[in-house]
């Protein structure tokens, strides 16, 4: 898939990464990856996304009911010019190149040994990739037990468990990734059923 966006900051943990211009913004609870100069690809979850001014301290202002996006374009398009918007992501895997026996690429649930390098392109995860970020959950345990504090932690586990059902192309075969997914998460919550039946009511 062709990139969507560019590292601005990044850390073992997370990278920050501004989006080109006019390209739809990675939605929240998707996955992104990074391919690193080593070889190795980061799988991060979107957790945040923002858009604001260019120059730090400077906010934008009103335009009054009369502008739309079309006539900024026609007319002012200088000020499209003077916007960006950025994502922050949680890295939660990586693939160092590795295959397991059946030739399928090894991913690694967890963190990888160094953080991605500035610029490097950001592109979505394609379905195949997904359905990769499942058993044995590992990424959900990371989500449930080390959540980022900035961020919505029970939606951002419906997010995944949306995403890994529909990896698996919905149906009987997402439903049952989504059985095990559950299992697994009720197992990290302590067996806190109601909080287990809201994340599960927001995932379907």
């Amino acid at each position: 898939m062709p990139p969507v966006a560019e590292v601005i900051a990044s850390s073992t943990r997370e990278i920050v990464a501004e989006v080109y211009p006019d390209l739809e913004v990675p939605e929240f609870g998707s996955w992104v990856e990074v391919e690193v100069e080593d070889g190795s690809v980061h799988f991060a979850l979107v957790s945040h996304a923002e858009t604001g001014s260019v120059e730090p301290g400077r906010q934008a202002v009103a335009l009054g009911p009369d502008y739309d996006r079309d006539r900024i374009r026609r007319e002012m398009p200088q000020i499209l010019e003077l916007v960006r918007t950025t994502i922050r992501a949680q890295v939660l895997a990586f693939w160092d190149g590795r295959t397991r026996r059946d030739g399928a690429p090894h991913i690694r649930q967890t963190v990888p040994p160094r953080p991605a390098a500035l610029h490097d392109r950001v592109r979505l995860c394609d379905l195949e990739a997904v359905s990769r970020l499942g058993e044995p959950f590992d990424v959900l345990r990371t989500l449930a037990r080390s959540p980022d504090p900035a961020v919505p932690a029970d939606d951002l586990l419906a997010a995944v468990l949306r995403s890994l059902r529909d990896s698996h192309g919905g149906g009987a075969d997402g439903d049952t990734v989504l059985v095990a997914a559950g299992r697994a998460l009720a197992r990290l919550l302590d067996d806190d059923h109601e909080r287990l039946q809201s994340i599960l009511r927001r995932a379907v």
